[in-house]
């Protein structure tokens, strides 16, 4: 692709990413699209094929932010205790973004949750971790963060924040982090609720 080329395909699919977020999938148009990004509907065709094409490659790239963010958080992190992300407008938008496409059910939305999930087991596994279903423990952190990026909104606006600020984010981080470290259940009541599957499992 020429340069040109790559700067209309950043540009539509950063206009996509904005409308997706604002009015789901469903709501925008391609030619809404081609509005928001100046560039013609046939454009967006010969990039994408397709709105779901479309959709497709705004998810991976939204995903592939995240991640990125993440994993440089958690390098940041581990070199300087004391330090906090930033949640620019970007990553706002990109975390509103995934949360509106679970919620709307887009399949590369819903494999990559499968994919989170089973990174996360992975990993548990690798840390030789004590616990007795660790899919499923991926699988609750999983839906968890997700559940943070889907209702980040109403959250800080039941704390008090305006949404969609880098206030809010951090405060419902800290609170997220605190719940991991400090959890709510003894190890009697969990062993009880495994007790509790474990018998209705035996008697399928």
């Amino acid at each position: 692709m020429s340069t040109e080329d790559f700067t209309a395909r950043a540009r539509i699919r950063d206009a996509a990413i904005k409308l997706f977020t604002e009015r789901g999938m469903e709501k925008t148009s391609i030619l809404d699209i081609a509005k928001e990004a100046g560039v013609s509907g046939g454009l967006i065709r010969h990039h994408f094929g397709s709105k779901d094409g479309l959709r497709e490659a705004c998810d991976t790239y939204v995903f592939d932010e995240l991640v990125e963010f993440k994993e440089d958080v958690l390098a940041k992190g581990a070199a300087n205790p004391g330090f906090l992300p930033v949640f620019d407008a970007r990553q706002l938008l990109y975390r509103r973004y995934m949360g509106r496409a679970m919620v709307d059910g887009s399949p590369a939305a819903q494999a990559q949750f499968t994919e989170i999930v089973d990174e996360t087991e992975r990993y548990f596994r690798g840390q030789d971790m004590d616990m007795p279903d660790p899919r499923g423990v991926a699988a609750a952190l999983a839906a968890m963060t997700g559940g943070l990026m889907i209702l980040q909104d109403h959250v800080a606006r039941a704390l008090g924040e305006e949404p969609g600020t880098n206030e809010a984010m951090l405060r419902m981080s800290a609170a997220a982090g605190h719940l991991f470290m400090n959890p709510l259940a003894t190890p009697e009541v969990l062993e009880k609720a495994r007790e509790a599957l474990a018998a209705h499992q035996r008697k399928e």
